[in-house]
């Protein structure tokens, strides 16, 4: 499967498969919405790609960002899950905030994250080379993207407790990964 996946940028059409993955990626209470998504969509399409098998055509990935101001604050209020991407995305921010990244479980293992990772980094490095850094949030309890973050060049920068709360089980922390 991994030689016929794909990297492309979002459509507003493949707003279902993204809340498949969603739904099959986290947990109820940690899930976005499908609102929130289409505001993605329209915020930053460039900084939104999809993996796409090329001969079915099913939609397995995703990895999506904003642009944001380098003094933009880094705190729990700024990250907050649902926040509005048009209030914090500037088209020439420096700093690449990922925002929200998922994988069908079928799909894991193939390299399909690495491959979304390496697209999004080549396109910004391409299209916005003013982009100095990289951030992204990830739960404490999610060891395999914390891995692939890690692989990535992403270092631990600070935590924020108690930020993800799933329903039904404890909350968890966030660990702010910056590269």
């Amino acid at each position: 499967m991994t030689d016929t996946v794909i990297i492309r940028e979002v459509l507003f059409s493949d707003i279902d498969a993204i809340m498949r993955i969603e739904q099959n990626s986290f947990l109820s209470g940690v899930q976005e919405d499908r609102e929130l998504y289409l505001k993605r969509i329209n915020t930053f399409p460039q900084g939104f790609l999809i993996a796409q098998d090329r001969l079915t055509g099913i939609v397995g990935g995703y990895i999506c960002s904003e642009l944001w101001h380098e003094d933009q604050a880094i705190d729990a209020d700024v990250l907050a899950l649902g926040h509005d991407p048009k209030a914090l995305h500037h088209e020439q921010g420096k700093h690449l905030y990922i925002t929200s990244f998922g994988v069908l479980p079928e799909w894991r293992g193939k390299r399909i994250g690495y491959k979304l990772f390496r697209a999004l980094e080549e396109k910004m490095e391409q299209d916005f080379p003013f982009v100095t850094k990289k951030m992204l949030i990830v739960s404490e309890a999610w060891t395999a993207a914390k891995n692939l973050y890690a692989k990535q060049g992403f270092k631990e920068t600070g935590k924020i407790v108690n930020f993800f709360t799933p329903d039904n089980s404890p909350a968890q922390d966030a660990i702010i990964m910056m590269k």
